[in-house]
């Protein structure tokens, strides 16, 4: 009984500490690491009116499934976190969620965001993922980072190419046709180098 108890007490201790050393800040939200609490706030979320319109494998699953779902990215975050909530500063009202987490069973890392309908076209998709972005580049040392989505989700391929990702190939993932973009760091230095030299 005690080694269980113990084993309890150094896993929330981890969640705790995982909370304090991975909440990031934008301009006008706090980010930070899923909990237990957050999982209600969640999937309210999912079940909003096309919120897996271009995810469909996800769309109108049960409570169960989302939370089932949603206790595997606590226990991963546990390890290395990928899986985040997102509040409003001002307000503290939950937004949605961000993540950069493995992709299924490949060996890429994708970068992902999901807001409440009430928080869309606000810019607050490209707030989030250029802080994402920049953890995954700074903190993690990642050198490739991959925006996967499916190819009628114009708006996020929009919002990628905005964060200079460039189309990598297409697949068909779960019976889906998904476009997958790239953001290499090696790649962008490069031209970021090669346009600084080009103004002398």
């Amino acid at each position: 009984m005690l080694n269980h108890a113990n084993n309890l007490v150094q896993r929330h201790w981890a969640q705790y500490e995982n909370e304090l050393k991975m909440t990031l800040i934008t301009k006008r939200t706090i980010i930070k690491p899923l909990a237990k609490k957050d999982i209600s706030n969640v999937i309210s979320m999912y079940k909003e009116p096309d919120s897996f319109k271009y995810v469909k494998p996800f769309s109108g699953k049960s409570d169960d499934f989302y939370t089932d779902f949603l206790k595997k990215k606590i226990e991963s975050n546990i390890n290395e976190v990928g899986f985040w909530t997102v509040s409003e500063k001002e307000s503290n009202e939950f937004i949605g969620t961000v993540n950069l987490n493995q992709f299924a069973s490949t060996s890429m890392t994708q970068i992902g965001c999901h807001l409440k309908r009430k928080f869309w076209n606000n810019g607050y998709a490209s707030e989030l993922l250029k802080e994402i972005l920049g953890y995954g580049i700074e903190k993690r040392k990642l050198r490739e980072i991959y925006g996967i989505f499916e190819e009628e989700n114009i708006a996020s391929r929009k919002l990628l190419e905005k964060l200079q990702f460039e189309h990598f190939e297409k697949k068909i993932i779960l019976n889906t046709k998904v476009n997958i973009h790239k953001y290499c760091v090696q790649q962008r230095t490069e031209l970021n180098n090669k346009a600084f030299l080009d103004k002398f």
